[in-house]
């Protein structure tokens, strides 16, 4: 009835900007400062993005360090373990990470 644009309008990205699935004090990959340090807490997507991403070894768990990002909604850069990956900012707005305070953390 509606077609592919309405369908998409109300479905997840209008649950997501309303806080859909964050916790207090967690953000995602793609809001988080360059240089800052997290662990994911969940990837908010469907069967064949968490795939993908467990096909690059993000999995929930693990540390994430962002290296860098471009300028108006471009590619993410992060690194996870030893591996940087390039992620699109579509997929990077849909891992929420949990910032590690760096005053707390051990060397």
């Amino acid at each position: 009835m509606f077609g592919f644009r309405g369908r998409f309008r109300h479905g997840f990205q209008g649950r997501f900007r309303h806080g859909f699935g964050r916790g207090e004090g967690q953000l995602t990959l793609a809001r988080m400062q360059t240089g800052q340090s997290g662990i994911v807490v969940q990837i908010l997507s469907g069967h064949g993005v968490i795939k993908r991403l467990g096909a690059l070894g993000i999995r929930p768990g693990l540390r994430v360090t962002k290296v860098s990002s471009s300028f108006m909604r471009g590619p993410v850069t992060a690194q996870f373990g030893s591996t940087r990956v390039a992620i699109g900012f579509g997929m990077a707005n849909r891992i929420v990470v949990e910032p590690i305070d760096s005053r707390n953390e051990r060397p």
